[in-house]
């Protein structure tokens, strides 16, 4: 039950970021500290971040309903990667407002997804 609850909450944060980024750019722009003036920029908002945040979010899905446990590796890359750029960012420009409250969020979605992983492996 842990490890299903584990998974849930990550890939629930998914889809909601990523149907944000699909459907108000502007609003996932604004949340993330990125900005667009034009359609282009709008567009790689909504392609780039809602592509992200999906394919963590159906990997997750994926792994919890269909007992693919090894799919949870997917969104532990893509959070895990996200910090090391964020933090790369942020020791060669400094921090600004705000620079640490992704940071966190990511942390704590890694630490569950890889407990959710690493308890699949003891029921295995």
């Amino acid at each position: 039950m842990l490890r299903k609850i584990l998974i849930f909450i990550p890939m629930l944060f998914g889809f909601l970021m990523g149907g944000i980024a699909f459907m108000s750019p502007d609003i996932i722009g604004g949340i993330l500290g990125v900005s667009a003036d034009n359609s282009a920029g709008r567009g790689a908002i909504s392609g780039d971040f809602g592509a992200f945040f999906l394919t963590g979010a159906g990997a997750s899905a994926l792994a919890l309903f269909k007992g693919k446990s090894n799919l949870l590796l997917i969104p532990i890359c893509l959070f895990g990667l996200t910090i090391i750029g964020r933090l790369f960012e942020l020791t060669s420009s400094g921090g600004g407002n705000g620079a640490m409250q992704p940071i966190i969020i990511e942390l704590v979605l890694v630490t569950m997804l890889l407990t959710a992983y690493k308890l699949s492996e003891k029921e295995a």
